[in-house]
Order: structure tokens, then sequence, then C-alpha cells
């Protein structure tokens, strides 16, 4: 009668013959038990040892498989005294299905005098244990129990909690088998338990090859397996922590499938791109391109970094909390944690004694890199602007955004180098110097304001043309270029500068958002207003008597802005390219309208048959159609396939203050824009944005004040403003919810407040 029965049975048998401690163990049939055949108790007893007490399991053919656990779902008695013996395995076999079978009961000595019990729950990365003193079952019923969390090498990860004050144990008295809750005491860990621990970890690891889920006593010199399962779901799969402070800054609002591929795509291949720089091997990186592949993600439409990500993205090079302070202050992020990271990806020993020598090499050889890679993709604007798009089919497009991508972005990284070196000696700065003198070190020409004077001279030059300007306030396409001719000085600086810019202005990231160089009204509104309104002179400064450090501090922002354009530019003719090849899929009839390529991801456009994309496009239109247009928080928590919380809204009051960037007084109108929007705009002295990119420069450039929610002393508005004076507040929080556009407020930046006036 007596055998090997159900999962949990096996699962011992299997410890046993892998040469792990574990304790006596018989099995009956439960369809046996229930049948009412007699238990052999006398023959159980023998093979146990005739203990004492007996504990008494269940061992489904439905528990602990290779997908399920079932973990507490049938009885367990414990401290089984020999004469009860035969009605505490009924009561077991009775909680057990009939079906499915043949199911089993284990049986096993109790062990009454643990000086410690727990789970331990392995993964090949990392492995966590539960205890508490005394008997296993306090700690699988889901107490509070002291945690522990250790990497493969025995080094902890995590201890939790550490006050124990309220945890509480379970024993039993040897003698009577009586249970009672006690207060657990001082913690029952020791160096021997966790060596025990640690060795039975790497066995598991290696005889089973898959996290296992191991319950385990310990006597204070040994430690016993009771039973081992599959662990059937990731035992730590950590939320994602998600955060957008600067990203919104690029792609605000909604952002369609394809921008949101395309730029995990980028980030994808700059950062692995970047570590291969810096000595990491290819090899490391492409065992790790998980890591890489949600550096970004979308929540509802909303784009988002993934900070996990990013840490881990950190950790593969030397200086990790110098680098992760970093890169929180490049990003402005509002996550501060400090998730798992895997001992796998820390660099090696090797990469700790070169990567400064290379970092050394790298700053000495980063200006004739970025002088080459400027000048090779504003060649590649040249020669894009040379095509002859009427001619171009769909591979043809294909083709060339491969070559754009094969060229571009293998040395994109160069711009990441750029601003790691700019947040560096800008925390040198700050705490070098006092804030008003670091001010006035910031204020400095850059390249985003000299944009807006060549497009001032460039729409000035074209409005003097006669008829010109009648032409763009008719929206008069033909019109305008007739008059303008197209071998005038005029047109010619036009066509020059749309070739240098791409005419990329408004959420310069995002691909589906309508640009000059495509929609002739927007050419039009951007040519008048920015005509209309004069950008001060550059500002001058004399930098020879300037600190070292700060004339580094000026030329790498001034780098940072330049690159920065050069990627909307960039994003400019990605957006073109597909402009074209929608306009040949609608006309094949593969999709509805030209603007649909936007709803596709970049796998799909490239890799997918075309014939598949009306109905890709249909699905994401009515996964997005289901999408709240309730703002997001900018940072929280969140598990794939959840719902996102919502956005808690802050208290509106009379006043709000934030971060001083330029200082100043203004009080006038405010113009509210959360997201941006072209113009013409209504008359405004003071601009409130949540945030804004280098799409934004001619609205800025139109204002006598500035409110930003988001951003920091290196974020575009900030860098703008100072350029052009214009007093401005950042991280003024629930600007935008509670001011409302022609308000009048009282903006004194040099105090860092914001007052709503009480006249209209």
């Amino acid at each position: 009668m007596l055998g090997t029965f159900g999962n949990k049975a096996l699962g011992l048998k299997r410890l046993k013959h892998g040469g792990f401690r574990t304790l006596p163990m018989v099995s009956l049939r439960a369809d046996w038990v229930l049948a009412h055949v007699e238990v052999p108790t006398e023959e159980i007893a023998r093979e146990l040892g005739n203990p004492k007490w007996y504990a008494v399991r269940s061992s489904s053919a439905t528990e602990d498989t290779e997908t399920t656990a079932a973990a507490g779902a049938f009885r367990t008695e414990l401290g089984v005294p020999f004469d009860q013996l035969p009605d505490a395995v009924m009561r077991v076999a009775e909680s057990m299905p009939t079906e499915g079978g043949p199911h089993g009961i284990v049986i096993q000595p109790m062990v009454a005098d643990a000086v410690a019990s727990g789970v331990l729950f392995t993964h090949p990365n990392r492995y966590a244990v539960a205890l508490a003193p005394g008997l296993c079952a306090h700690v699988v019923n889901g107490y509070p129990v002291e945690e522990r969390g250790f990497y493969p090498s025995g080094g902890t990860w995590y201890t939790r909690p550490d006050d124990r004050r309220n945890l509480e144990c379970l024993r039993m008295n040897p003698e009577t088998a009586e249970f009672r809750t006690d207060p657990a005491g001082p913690s029952p860990w020791t160096p021997a338990l966790h060596k025990a621990l640690h060795q039975t970890y790497h066995d598991l690891e290696r005889h089973f090859g898959r996290p296992m889920d191991a319950e385990w006593t310990w006597d204070g010199r040994k430690l016993t397996l009771l039973q081992a399962r599959p662990v059937t779901a990731d035992w730590h799969h950590e939320p994602w922590l998600l955060d957008n402070s600067n990203l919104a800054e690029s792609y605000a609002g909604v952002v369609l499938p394809m921008t949101v591929s395309v730029a995990a795509n980028l980030y994808r291949t700059v950062y692995q791109d970047l570590l291969s720089a810096s000595g990491v091997p290819r090899q490391k990186i492409q065992r790790n391109a998980e890591v890489f592949d949600h550096l970004v993600t979308s929540v509802n439409g909303r784009m988002y970094y993934v900070m996990n990500h990013w840490y881990a993205m950190m950790a593969f090079l030397p200086g990790y909390g110098r680098n992760k302070v970093n890169l929180e202050r490049m990003i402005s992020a509002q996550t501060n944690a400090h998730p798992f990271l895997p001992e796998s990806i820390r660099p090696s020993t090797w990469l700790r004694a070169t990567y400064y020598p290379i970092v050394l090499i790298k700053l000495l050889t980063f200006k004739c890199k970025r002088i080459q890679f400027t000048d090779d993709v504003r060649r590649g604007f040249r020669m894009l602007a040379d095509l002859d798009w009427p001619r171009l089919q769909t591979p043809d497009v294909q083709r060339i955004w491969r070559n754009l991508e094969a060229d571009w972005l293998r040395r994109w990284y160069l711009t990441v180098e750029n601003d790691t070196a700019l947040m560096t000696l800008l925390g040198w700065a700050e705490k070098k110097f006092a804030p008003d003198q670091l001010e006035h070190f910031l204020r400095m020409d850059t390249p985003s304001v000299a944009q807006l004077r060549l497009l001032h001279h460039v729409a000035c030059a074209c409005l003097e043309v006669p008829g010109a300007a009648d032409a763009l306030e008719r929206r008069d396409e033909h019109g305008f270029y007739a008059v303008l001719q197209s071998q005038s000085s005029a047109a010619q600086a036009l066509e020059g500068y749309l070739a240098e810019f791409g005419g990329r202005f408004p959420n310069e990231l995002k691909l589906e958002q309508a640009s000059p160089m495509d929609s002739f009204g927007l050419l039009a509104e951007t040519l008048r207003s920015a005509a209309a309104h004069p950008i001060p002179k550059a500002v001058s400064t004399d930098e020879s008597r300037m600190p070292w450090g700060i004339r580094k501090l000026r030329q790498f922002i001034r780098q940072r802005e330049e690159l920065r354009l050069l990627r909307s530019t960039a994003f400019g003719w990605l957006r073109r390219l597909l402009l074209r090849s929608g306009e040949l899929a609608a006309a094949e009839g593969l999709l509805d309208h030209r603007d649909d390529v936007f709803w596709l991801t970049r796998e799909e456009w490239i890799d997918a048959e075309a014939r598949t994309w009306r109905e890709a496009v249909a699905r994401r239109k009515a996964e997005y159609a289901a999408f709240t247009n309730e703002p997001l928080p900018r940072s929280f928590a969140w598990m794939p396939g959840e719902a996102p919380p919502r956005a808690e809204a802050s208290k509106g009051s009379a006043s709000m203050t934030g971060r001083r960037v330029v200082p100043g007084r203004i009080e006038g109108r405010v113009l509210v824009m959360p997201e941006f929007q072209p113009g013409p705009w209504p008359e405004f002295d003071i601009l409130v944005a949540r945030h804004t990119d280098p799409g934004w420069s001619l609205l800025l450039a139109q204002s006598k004040g500035l409110i930003i929610e988001q951003g920091g002393l290196l974020s575009h508005a900030s860098i703008v403003a100072r350029e052009l004076g214009i007093p401005t507040l950042v991280g003024v929080d629930g600007a935008t919810q509670h001011l409302r556009t022609g308000e009048h407020v009282l903006l004194d930046a040099t105090s860092g407040t914001l007052t709503r006036s009480t006249h209209d």
C-alpha cells in the first residue's frame, strides 16, 4: 500500500536522490484511504523510525506542477499522535479532489523543536529567504516574518524588517503537541544558517535548473528540506518605475505607435553603443538585451522612462552611485529608487581598471568625433533635400530609412557622452559658485536662439518680396512660391533653412506632428510670426575671464543644444520619409489615409507584410480610443497590463512657488498651454507650460515671462530664457491646472513666487 503517490511525494523522492537532506517519508494513495482500506500504521511507524508526532500532508496530482502550485489548497495535519494517524489521513484525503489522480498523502516525522524554519525562493540572479523561529507553518501561511534577499555570491540584496517587535512565531510543545503563537524574539539568523541556505540555493539551481520554492527547517546545525516545488510565476516581478519628467519635453501628450517604436529603437541602439564604446563587451550587452528593450514605454499613449531599466543600464559601468545621481539630475527625475540590479551586469575587474583611461581618451577625442558626426549628419540632410521625392517608391523609402539608421544611430551615443560631461561639470559648478554667480555664467548665446535669429532673418527676407506677405496671409502656396521665384536670394535662404533645420518646431520628436515642410499653412504662420518678432542680439560675454570649468560647461551646453536641434531635424526628415510611404500605401489601398502610417510601429512598417497594415492600424486606433483623456502622474509604479493611476490634482491657491532661473518681475496676462498648439496665439505676456522643447522656441521668444511646471537649470526653457533675459520660474507645480488663459498674474522670479492678481 505504501509507495510514491502525487507530486509532493515525487518531489521529496527527487530531493533525496539529488543528495539533499530530507525527512523520512511514506506515501499512501488517497483513493484507497477513501475506500476505507486500512491504514498500515505499524508499517508507517517502522518506516519513519517510530516518531512521537507525525505530519500528514496532501500530495495531489494537481499541486506542485510546472504551472500550478496550489499551495495551501488542501488540508495539512501537524503534531498528529500515532493513535490518531488514521483519522488525520482520512481528513487530508477528504480535502483533495477525486478526479485527475492518482492523488497521494505524505506522512513524515513532525519536527517539533526547530530553531528556525522558512521558505527559500531561487532565481538565477538572486534568492530570497522568509524565516521565523519555530515551525514553518507560520511562514507559509502568510504571517509577517523576517525576510532577506541575496545575490548568487551571497552578498545582501535586501533585509526586511529591521523592527522585530511586531513579529511572531509558531511553536509546538514537544510533550503535548499543543501549538502556541509567541513573540518572535531575537532573530534566529546566523552566519551558519546563511551558509547552509547559500549552499542549498546553489544546489537547487544546479539540480533543477529553474526557479524553485523550497520549505526548510534548521535545528541549529543542519538544514533539512521539507519540500521543493517549481516556481510557477516570477516571485520577484518588480513593478516598473515610470517617470516622464523631461521625456514629455519631446513627446508631449498622446504619442502614436510609430513615434514610440522609433524612440524605443533609438534609445536601445544609442545606449548599447554607449556602453560598448565605454568598454563593456558586446556579448555581455547582448546577454542582457532586455535591459535595453524597455528603456522607454507607452502607457495609455503617453511616453515614460522605465527607470528600473535605466538604473540597470547605469550599473554596467563603474561609479554606479555617481552615474545614478547624474542620470536623475539630467532627466529631472522624480524617481529616486533602488531596484534590484543583477550581479551579472556589474562591471568586471578589467573594466574597473581600464574605464577611466577609456573616459580620458574619449574626452580628448570627443571634439573631433562630434565635428565629424555633425558634419556627416548635415551631409545626410543635404542628400535628402536633393532627392527626387515624387519618384521614390516604398522599397526606396525603406532602404533610405535603413541606411540613415545605420549611418546616424551608430554614433548618436556621442550626444549622451556630451550630456554626461555636462552634468558632471554642472554638479561641480553648483557646489563651487553661488546661485547668482552661476546664473551669470550660464547666460550665453545658444544654437536654439541662433536658429530663431536665422528664421527671423529668412522670414523678413521672404516678406519683403512684393506679394509674398499677401500670399502667406491667404495661405496661397502656389502664389507664394511664384512671387518668391526659385533663384531669388529669399527663396534660396528659405530652402537652405528648411534643409538645415527641417522646419521642425512644434513637439520636435513626435513624428505625427505636422511640420512646415509638409504643411504650408503652418509654414505661413511660422514665417509671419517670426518676421513680426525680432530676436535680441546674441549675449556678448568675455569668456576668457571665466574659470576653465565654467568655459567647458558653457561649451557642453552649446553642444547639447546643437545636438538637440540636429536630432529634431533628423526626425523631421524621418517624418517626410514616412509621409511618402503613407502616400504610396494609401494610393495602393494598403492604408485608408496617408497619416495612418503613424499608427503602425517601426517594426510593422519595415518587416511586416504590407497587406496587414490596415488591420494593424484599425486595431491600434481602437486601443487608443479606449484610453482616457485624464492626465497621468509624472511618475508612478506600474505593473505592465494594469490600468495606470490617475494624476492627483494639486491644490490651487492665490500664490505658487518655483525655482528661479532668471530673476525679474513682470505682471500681465498668461497664455496657458499644457501641450504645444500652433499659432496664431492670443495676446499674452507670460507663457505657462508643463514643459517645453526646441519646438517652443518661437513662442518663448514672444514671452515676457515664463512659468514652467517641469524642468531644471539645463532644460530647454531655462537655457533660452537665460539668453533672452526672460524672468522664469521652473518647478511650479499645478500651474497649468489652476491658471487660465487671459488671467492676470504677478511673476516675481527673483523671489520665486507667482501671485494671481485681484483684477481682470
